[in-house]
């Protein structure tokens, strides 16, 4: 005898937080203000099922032109691949499309969402994969104040897809942790992040003086205090120089390119170098770079699912109200989410310092430098970007006083530094 499987039930945004104790709010139509400014859940359903996905190919096409990197299962798609992909995780038997949350503010949310173009990260991208779809203005919204709205989302989604067999339409992660596998790799583009990974700028500054460097490592300074022949050098300085380091060419997706800084020495005749921090990179070495990658996986692999499931078992105890473990468990997602989105970042904005071809002759970025001071006699230090400097082990940033002066100077040199202890002499002993 075969038995054939009856459809899930039909699930709607109001019954569905009405059921969780919420006070419901609207509906109101995709596009319009919702009311109130305060924490809160919502639903994006459609007025009825439908039975296909009806996706418009104008939007994919959209998409695509604001998203040069993005990639489905590692190529460049098609429209045509695109839709087919979307498609497959369309819920026939069921109108929500969408559950979301806001810590501050449903209605900012919303109109966040709203305003955002499809493709783009800014304001806000949340249920981006609405914005394919030739009905969303057809679409309405209903929404319920919440004190910890995250946890509503979490009950509602866990509620409609035990119900439903699988997330909403455009939902593509959970706050607790679950995400759609849609193969599909940097869907969004941002513009200034996108600028501030492909451009490299090393600037180069002429020497400055004992009493610049001074002037300068002070934290009681500022440019209206300096006198006004510093001043003036300053204001040169901050004029734009022709950069050493070319853009770098676009071969692909920026996710996976890293920019490379050659530990150059070239430079104005006579003059000492100093690498101005360029915008938002992240200056690093092979094994620099190499450890942001284990800590990224050891996040995500490791610890991620460790704390997703002490949220679930946390709540499977019931009242959360007083429940510690879970509060806790909540603080330890939170942290791990914040520390693996910076890593990403870094990740994606670093530009890797390559071997200097100059041997032991000139510090640059990259360099291990020994050197001689009278009260400490020989401390070795490696000159590398902020990011990955550790006073401790002997790590120091570029950008630091000590590091800046020593930047560009040859063994025998001598540097006067303006330090927390005072004025310190620094003899460059050797550079590798």
């Amino acid at each position: 005898m075969t038995t054939s499987s009856s459809p899930a039930p039909l699930l709607n945004g109001r019954d569905l937080l009405l059921a969780n104790g919420l006070s419901v709010e609207g509906p109101i139509l995709w596009g319009r203000p919702a009311s109130g400014g305060g924490p809160g859940v919502f639903i994006v359903e459609l007025p009825a099922p439908q039975a296909k996905v009806s996706v418009d190919p104008n939007a994919i096409r959209e998409w695509l032109g604001r998203a040069p990197d993005l990639r489905l299962d590692g190529k460049r798609p098609s429209v045509a691949e695109l839709q087919s992909r979307l498609a497959s995780f369309w819920q026939p038997g069921q109108a929500i499309l969408y559950i979301g949350s806001s810590q501050k503010s449903v209605a900012a949310r919303l109109a966040a969402m709203y305003k955002t173009p499809l493709g783009e990260r800014r304001p806000q991208p949340a249920g981006y994969w609405l914005k394919t779809l030739r009905d969303v203005n057809k679409a309405r919204i209903w929404w319920a104040p919440a004190s910890d709205p995250e946890l509503y989302e979490d009950t509602l989604l866990e509620a409609f897809t035990k119900t439903a067999g699988g997330l909403p339409y455009a939902v593509l992660a959970t706050p607790g942790g679950q995400s759609r596998d849609h193969g599909l790799t940097a869907p969004l583009h941002d513009e200034e992040a996108a600028r501030r990974v492909k451009i490299v700028k090393v600037t180069f500054l002429p020497d400055a003086n004992e009493g610049e460097m001074a002037l300068s490592s002070s934290p009681f300074r500022t440019p209206a205090t300096r006198p006004a022949s510093l001043a003036k050098r300053a204001r040169a300085r901050a004029a734009p120089r022709k950069p050493t380091v070319p853009e770098q060419p676009k071969t692909g997706p920026s996710a996976i390119e890293t920019p490379v800084v050659r530990r150059s020495s070239k430079g104005a005749a006579g003059a000492g170098q100093a690498y101005g921090p360029a915008n938002a990179t992240t200056h690093l070495t092979a094994e620099g770079l190499a450890a942001l990658h284990v800590e990224l996986e050891e996040l995500t692999v490791r610890r991620r699912p460790e704390v997703i499931g002490r949220i679930k078992a946390a709540r499977e105890l019931g009242d959360l109200s007083e429940n510690a473990d879970y509060e806790a468990a909540r603080k330890e997602q939170s942290f791990l989410e914040g520390r693996v989105q910076q890593l990403e970042q870094m990740i994606k904005s670093a530009v890797v310092i390559e071997a200097s071809s100059q041997g032991g002759t000139e510090v640059v970025l990259g360099s291990t430098v020994v050197v001689e001071t009278a009260h400490h006699g020989e401390e070795t230090f490696t000159i590398v970007g902020s990011a990955e400097a550790d006073a401790a082990g002997g790590k120091i940033s570029f950008t630091s006083p000590i590091g800046r002066a020593l930047m560009g100077r040859h063994p025998g040199e001598t540097v006067r530094v303006h330090v927390p202890a005072g004025m310190v002499d620094y003899r460059v002993v050797r550079v590798r």
